[in-house]
């Protein structure tokens, strides 16, 4: 019997899938009864489920039993409780705009007696071609690290997913797979399936070999952009080690069958060309990734492995030599002051679907942070962070980067609590990207830190775009102060909405070698001034009017300054519109900006936006159009 039962045609590398929820239960029952015993019915339990893949501002309503909850954010739910033992039956009611979502195909039949989560998946599905506004940067299509963020193995039987970094170009991004061959001759691409949106990868390879996949990315320009590449992934047992919290640490094991129990010993066990891949379970203790053994993490498919530090360490990560570390799908709680220390990760380091629960700092240390990049001025960190979660850190930073270059930070959500601190990007940073992250300040702890780019030493061509950022904004060149001697950039800020922030402009921005600040597109609804400055000055900077570029913004506020002086109430500094806009040419009518008392986005929290079928949704803000799921009802019982 082929062991994959598929919710979709992509999920199987052979055999045509069973369409409905209904059938895949029943197969997976079969599974069960033939490979163990059935869990004692009777005890009831939490129905938990892991959500991913959902798209910024969308959101999806689950069912199980009589409980339906509306999500809107990826991570865990709980559908209410049943009974261990009784059918799995997780309906999806409402599609998300643009996606489509799906009780994993490796789900089990059964309410897991261990209250072990389930996965739901969502996926964008193709759809006609969009035309965005011209942005700079407009640079080529990049993939990251020459194609380092798509993983390179596989378990031959297991479901595989990964992703690549892409920037350059006008965003939103289309992927496509070509062609698929396996050991070199060529196969249906209908045993894979590709997100239309993001380009991440799923597939079960059905036996060992060399897998290459074809896949194709086109950006939204008048003139449309095209990067192509063939990607390789070897699925094969050996380049894998098991660890279990049932496992043994000992010479000759790391198996599935037979795996080890700490991931400290499976480290020391492997090479750069293998990986560990982690069983649901608790691991306690710090560990490092190092050259010349095993340095990349994964998570056993839909498992859950929680890395426990204990406020006893950090995950050290210090490298020279590819292929990139990473650590995909797993939690990691009892952080204290740093979780992952990258010093540096020179090839590449790539954090997926990592959940960071917890952190407390440390006896007031400097730049605590779930993921902290110490400096090495000419050796750049090149960080892909996608699809995670930074949430629980009073008074700590999601990241703080110094000496960072090409980097990609995208589809994450930060959410820390009681934090005045967000993203930092401290020092010297060069072409790094934040797009499409979801940013969330509690009302008393609300300023403008959300992404700050300090420019300490210098910063150039930071691009930050489509991200929703709510009671926080973007503060640039904060301690960029040695004039001459420091700078700021070709920094491009655009297609980001800001609710309850602005966009703060210190020091770096006006050096005098400093140049080319762009803010274009952006939604902002302020009680404040939009914009701000930070310093006492007796005259506007010289090159003020030539150095920043305000346009096409709309603009959501009463207040009668464009900017103001948060130090110095007397200062040049405070704005009105008529000399924001008349004498420095600043977000003018002309160049389509909108000044306005009065608001038009909707909803709340993740949800704000422009209302859905708003025309300007190409044109404002972090959302671009996405077609309307065509039924609400049709995937209710099933696939049809």
């Amino acid at each position: 019997m082929n062991a994959c039962v598929a919710v979709s045609p992509t999920d199987c590398p052979a055999g045509p899938p069973l369409r409905s929820f209904r059938g895949m239960r029943a197969a997976l029952a079969v599974l069960l009864l033939s490979a163990a015993p059935l869990a004692t019915a009777g005890v009831v339990v939490p129905v938990n489920v892991r959500l991913e893949g959902l798209a910024l501002g969308n959101a999806v309503s689950l069912r199980q039993g009589g409980v339906t909850v509306s999500a809107s954010l990826d991570g865990p739910l709980v559908l209410g409780s049943a009974e261990s033992g009784a059918p799995l039956s997780i309906d999806v009611l409402s599609q998300p705009d643009g996606q489509t979502c799906a009780l994993s195909a490796q789900a089990p039949a059964l309410v897991p007696a261990s209250a072990a989560p389930v996965f739901v998946r969502c996926v964008h599905v193709a759809a006609p071609r969009i035309t965005m506004p011209a942005t700079f940067p407009d640079d080529p299509l990049t993939w990251w690290l020459d194609g380092a963020g798509l993983r390179s193995m596989a378990y031959p039987g297991l479901a595989y997913e990964s992703r690549p970094g892409v920037v350059g170009g006008q965003f939103p991004y289309e992927f496509r797979l070509l062609a698929m061959r396996f050991n070199g001759q060529a196969m249906s691409t209908a045993v894979a399936s590709l997100d239309f949106r993001r380009g991440t990868l799923r597939f079960v390879p059905a036996a060992a070999g060399s897998f290459e996949f074809d896949i194709e990315v086109r950006d939204s320009g008048v003139v449309q952009k095209v990067a192509q590449r063939t990607f390789a992934v070897t699925a094969a047992t050996s380049r894998f080690l098991f660890v279990a919290p049932n496992g043994v640490d000992a010479p000759g094991r790391g198996s599935m069958a037979q795996p080890f129990l700490s991931i400290p010993y499976a480290l020391t066990q492997g090479t750069s060309a293998q990986a560990l891949m982690l069983r649901a379970g608790t691991y306690v203790g710090r560990f490092d990734l190092n050259d010349g053994r095993t340095r990349q993490i994964v998570a056993y498919p839909d498992e859950v492995p929680v890395v426990a530090l204990d406020q006893t360490g950090n995950i050290t990560v210090r490298f020279n030599q590819a292929p990139a570390a990473r650590l995909e799908g797993v939690d990691i709680t009892g952080v204290r002051q740093y979780g992952i220390v990258s010093d540096p990760s020179l090839p590449g380091l790539v954090v997926r679907n990592v959940r960071f629960l917890d952190g407390v700092v440390a006896n007031g240390g400097e730049n605590p942070a779930y993921i902290h990049g110490w400096g090495d001025e000419l050796t750049r960190h090149r960080f892909l962070v996608q699809d995670s979660a930074f949430i629980n850190y009073p008074a700590g930073y999601a990241t703080t980067w110094f000496d960072a270059g090409d980097s990609l930070f995208e589809n994450n959500q930060v959410r820390l609590g009681a934090s005045t601190v967000g993203v930092h990007d401290k020092d010297n940073s060069q072409r790094n990207v934040y797009r499409e992250n979801f940013i969330e300040y509690a009302p008393g702890f609300a300023n403008n830190n959300g992404i700050q780019i300090s420019a300490q030493y210098n910063s150039e061509k930071v691009h930050i775009h489509h991200n929703l950022m709510i009671n926080t904004g973007v503060l640039l060149g904060g301690q960029c102060v040695q004039d001459p001697g420091c700078y700021l950039r070709e920094h491009d800020v655009h297609h980001n909405t800001l609710v309850g922030g602005g966009v703060v402009l210190r020091w770096g921005v006006f050096n005098a070698t400093s140049a080319d600040t762009r803010m274009s597109h952006n939604l902002v609804r302020s009680t404040a001034a939009p914009y701000a400055w930070a310093s006492c000055l007796n005259t506007v900077p010289g090159a003020f009017a030539v150095q920043i570029r305000a346009r096409a913004n709309r603009l959501e506020t009463a207040n009668a300054n464009a900017m103001r002086d948060t130090e110095c109430g007397g200062s040049p500094m405070n704005m009105s519109w008529a000399t924001w806009r008349n004498t420095h040419g600043l977000d003018t009518v002309a160049s389509g900006s909108v000044v306005s008392a009065s608001s038009d986005l909707v909803g709340s929290g993740v949800l704000t936006r422009l209302p859905p079928g708003d025309p300007r949704l190409s044109i404002l803000g972090h959302r671009y159009p996405l077609p309307d799921s065509a039924s609400e009802s049709l995937f209710a019982d099933g696939f049809e």
